[in-house]
């Protein structure tokens, strides 16, 4: 039986080296690209259950007030199961976030045109609450990646900083510079850091955040 020499076992272990290099960025690539997936997916699933919860609350979503923001509401309906602050399989938790915290600090977050309790008996102006009814629904964001596991998104939370700077797991754009947005047609999209500081910039009369 032929012996390797140490040359000839050098040249096999370089060779590996240099195919691992090759390989483990496109397998981060991937896993990155999975985890993405997964946060859409139950982005989908959020969105689902609030629409079921809007049928039977006159087209209205989830309502954050009285100390229970949309999850816990959608949890007591039993649309979607109670939050689970260690189990990162959890419904409100995206694969690329920051450790749950509570029904308020989770990585997900709902559009305050849609659901934002002002602590008044009028919610008017700028804290006017819409129905799911629109006319562009598929242009409308109604749940999206979370800035600071912030349960509810305003347009100031979609600056430079809440979009790429507030820190791992923190950040909008936390799938690869890009945040992953449910809007009240149903479907789910990614959009790239520089089209969420966009939607930062906008009126809080534009088609992304009023239906």
């Amino acid at each position: 039986m032929k012996k390797f020499t140490l040359i000839e076992l050098l040249v096999v272990i370089a060779i590996i080296g240099i195919l691992s290099s090759l390989l483990l960025p496109a397998l981060g690539k991937a896993r990155k690209k999975s985890q993405a997936t997964v946060c859409m997916n139950k982005l989908k699933q959020i969105s689902m259950a609030a629409f079921i919860y809007s049928e039977e609350a006159d087209n209205f979503a989830p309502l954050n007030e009285e100390g229970h923001p949309w999850g816990k509401k959608l949890s007591i309906a039993n649309y979607l199961p109670e939050l689970e602050t260690n189990n990162k399989n959890n419904i409100y938790s995206c694969p690329e976030g920051a450790d749950l915290i509570d029904y308020w600090g989770m990585n997900y977050a709902m559009n305050w045109r849609l659901g934002w309790d002002n602590g008044t008996s009028e919610q008017v102006g700028f804290h006017e609450n819409f129905t799911l009814t629109s006319s562009h629904a598929s242009q409308t964001a109604f749940f999206m990646d979370a800035y600071n596991n912030q349960a509810i998104m305003w347009k100031g939370g979609l600056n430079a900083f809440g979009v790429y700077n507030a820190g791992k797991g923190l950040n909008v754009a936390r799938h690869q510079n890009k945040g992953n947005v449910a809007y009240i047609d149903g479907h789910v999209s990614s959009l790239s850091g520089q089209e969420l500081l966009y939607m930062g910039s906008v009126n809080d009369a534009h088609e992304f955040w009023r239906p």
